[in-house]
Formats: structure tokens, C-alpha cells, sequence
């Protein structure tokens, strides 16, 4: 970028700026589209004259940077009618259901939970045995200092607790290593109900000890989701569907949600669930 380029990027006023799309909230997809589109005006208005060119491009840049796009609108076009593919280069396509990786395709979850008395038979539905839940509720109660949480998310994830940071991204909750994202939970709530729930296992069944790793993050986030109270706060946890926006692309979830702290402790594509019945 040139100096001048540089100059006009710094001079956009804070009133113009729109921190929702630009850092680290901006998205690449819709900056990518406004770049084509910038670049767009600026050759066909230099075909007429290179000054008015470099303005045009000096202008568009400075949108782009300070607004997150060039065209109003944006995150709403691009949701509609930028195809999957395309949202797929930068990440953003929609995922596929999941399905188990060769590391843990053997390992059968709901068996393990059903074999080890974790599960119940709750009529229409399973459910955590009683003992089970009220343990992993006093496990997550233990969860009140950071020394503790990275002790315990370190033996979870199998690294170094020296390497381990965490980071609130919104709702959401980060697990760093070495500053990079190692995982990315829906809130420190249902972070800290899978560490309740390894805890808990720990203590529950010595075949905890021999699961494979791959298979662990299934395992709690499976018990995470059967859960009727916040491990954080105690509050009732419902359980519905709803759709989500970003600002690429919309789509319906399956979600569990605490209705006293409104902490997320589940969320899954709802066509996984779909995939699973």
C-alpha cells in the first residue's frame, strides 16, 4: 500500500469507521467481493482518467478498511448469493455433518456413556444418571481460580499448561496454545462443564483413562449436552432450535441454553442431528 494510500486510511473520522466488520470481526469473503468491486471502478474509471482513478481507489480502499465494504449492504448480499464453494476458500462454508476421523472411528460414545452407567434410560429420551450429574456439578464448583481451570484443560487436551491461555471472543470462549486457537467452546460455561464432566470421569470409571484422546472432546461435549442445569450458575438449561446469522450465511442450530446466566452450553447444525436419527 502507499504512503498516500496510508495517509487516507488514517485520516478516515471515527464516525465513518464500523468496528462490527473491520478487525477482528471482519470477514474476508465480503472484503474479498468489495476488493473485485473496487478494483472494478477504479480500471473502468481510469480508462477515462488516471487522477480520478487514483482517487476512486484511494476512496474504496479507505471504505474497505475503515467500514469492513464498499457497498451497502454487503454482508447481506454476500450471504445470499455468494455460493458455498466460494464461502468454502476462506472457511466460511457451511460444514458438512460431522463424522468420526480414523483416530477414533472404533470408539463408539453412547456405548462407552451407556456401558460405564453415565446414562440412563429417561423414557422418551436418555438422561445423565442422577449421581453423575450432581458429581459433575460439585466438580464444576471446584473451577474458581485459573490455576485450576488450566491444570485441568491441560490434562483434557493433552499439552503443556504453560503453553495454555484463554480468550472471550464474544460469547464464546478460546483455548490458546502458544496464542494459537487450540479449541473454541460457546461459552467459559460449557468450557468449564466439559472440565467438570473429565474430572468427574476421572473419578466415575478407570476406562476414562483409556479413551483416545481424539474421542475425549466427543465425550464430554455428549454429556454437555444432557445437561438440565448450568454447571456455572445452576440456572434450568432448555433445549430448542434457532436460526443463527453470521454475516456469510444463516443456518438452523439444535442449542441448549441457560435461562438465568443466557450462557450458550451447546450447538450443533441441526443436520447432524438430523444425520444422527
Amino acid at each position: 500500500m502507499s504512503q498516500s494510500n496510508g495517509r487516507a486510511l488514517a485520516g478516515v473520522p471515527a464516525r465513518l469507521r464500523r468496528p462490527e466488520y473491520t478487525g477482528e470481526n471482519r470477514c474476508l469473503p465480503c472484503t474479498a467481493v468489495n476488493l473485485v468491486i473496487a478494483a472494478g471502478l477504479t480500471g473502468a474509471t481510469a480508462a477515462v482518467s488516471l487522477p480520478a482513478a487514483v482517487a476512486v481507489g484511494g476512496v474504496s480502499l479507505a471504505s474497505i478498511y475503515a467500514r469492513g465494504y464498499l457497498v451497502p449492504g454487503t454482508p447481506e448480499l454476500t450471504k445470499r448469493y455468494l455460493p458455498e464453494r466460494v464461502l468454502g476458500w476462506f472457511g466460511k462454508a457451511r460444514e458438512e455433518p460431522t463424522t468420526a476421523t480414523a483416530a477414533d472411528a472404533d470408539f463408539d460414545v453412547v456405548a462407552f456413556l451407556d456401558r460405564t452407567g453415565v446414562l440412563v434410560d429417561g423414557g422418551d429420551d436418555v438422561a445423565l444418571a442422577p449421581s453423575f450429574g450432581t458429581a459433575l456439578e460439585a466438580a464444576a464448583l471446584a473451577f474458581n481460580d485459573e490455576a485450576t481451570v488450566t491444570a485441568t484443560a491441560a490434562d483434557l487436551l493433552d499439552v503443556d499448561p504453560e503453553r495454555l491461555s484463554f480468550a472471550a471472543v464474544g460469547d464464546s470462549w478460546r483455548v490458546l496454545l502458544d496464542d494459537t486457537t487450540l479449541g473454541q467452546w460457546e461459552s467459559r460455561a460449557a468450557f468449564i462443564a466439559d472440565l467438570a464432566a473429565h474430572e468427574t470421569l476421572n473419578e466415575w470409571t478407570e476406562e476414562w483413562a483409556s479413551v483416545p484422546n481424539a474421542a475425549r472432546g466427543r465425550t464430554v461435549s455428549a454429556i454437555r449436552a444432557c445437561l438440565d442445569t448450568c454447571p456455572v450458575c445452576a440456572g434450568d438449561v432448555s433445549l430448542g432450535t434457532e436460526r443463527v446469522s453470521s454475516c456469510c450465511r444463516e443456518y438452523e442450530v439444535v442449542a441448549a441454553t441457560c435461562g438465568d446466566c443466557n450462557a450458550r452450553l451447546f450447538e450443533t447444525d441441526a443436520r447432524n442431528v438430523a444425520a444422527a436419527e
